[in-house]
């Protein structure tokens, strides 16, 4: 089994995938120390960075360094302070899409439906995934926000029965809202 994960060949910092004990480690025959345990999922760096220096994880920088740091040592909130580039939107690289080869599931079916025109569909949902576990509380905030607002709020049973222990009967969301967007499905 891996024991790091490195997301891009730019990054310097590794993703640990399992507890690593402090001491050394070594992965595609690069010798790692580390000064103290690295708990599952958090990272540490590859290389010395100085202090200011750029920490780049997924190909781009994340964080500037507030010390001078060592290869191997945990990354933390302590170490590192946020950073992110300008983006400019008129900096684009050209991307060009090319159809999959479905042959291997020319005969294969899916949960679809059939719609009256004789083709099919599937459900449509926005889909919100976390690149990194500390996201989704915002993640979850983001979700909560876009349903209410946007008309795919739903009361569950715990409403319901909240709202009887206050005495009330009925449900306060009676999914007054109207859905924004009649093709989406949910969020």
């Amino acid at each position: 089994m891996e024991k790091v994960l490195q997301i891009d060949s730019r990054d310097n910092v590794l993703v640990a995938l399992s507890d690593l004990e402090a001491g050394e480690l070594y992965v595609d025959n690069i010798k790692y120390t580390f000064p103290r345990s690295i708990p599952q999922k958090h990272k540490f760096f590859t290389e010395d960075i100085s202090k200011g220096g750029k920490i780049t994880m997924y190909g781009v920088p994340v964080g500037t360094a507030l010390k001078d740091l060592k290869a191997g040592e945990l990354m933390t909130t302590e170490n590192v302070k946020h950073f992110a580039s300008k983006m400019d939107p008129n900096k684009r690289e050209p991307y060009a899409w090319s159809p999959l080869d479905v042959a291997d599931w020319k005969h294969k079916s899916f949960q679809g439906y059939h719609r009256k025109n004789g083709q099919v569909g599937t459900a449509n949902y926005w889909l919100f995934i976390p690149l990194v576990f500390c996201e989704n509380r915002n993640l979850r905030i983001i979700e909560t926000t876009l349903k209410e607002v946007l008309g795919y709020a739903k009361p569950n049973e715990y409403m319901a029965f909240a709202e009887n222990l206050l005495g009330k009967s009925g449900l306060r969301h009676a999914q007054s809202r109207e859905r924004v967007f009649r093709y989406i499905d949910g969020i």
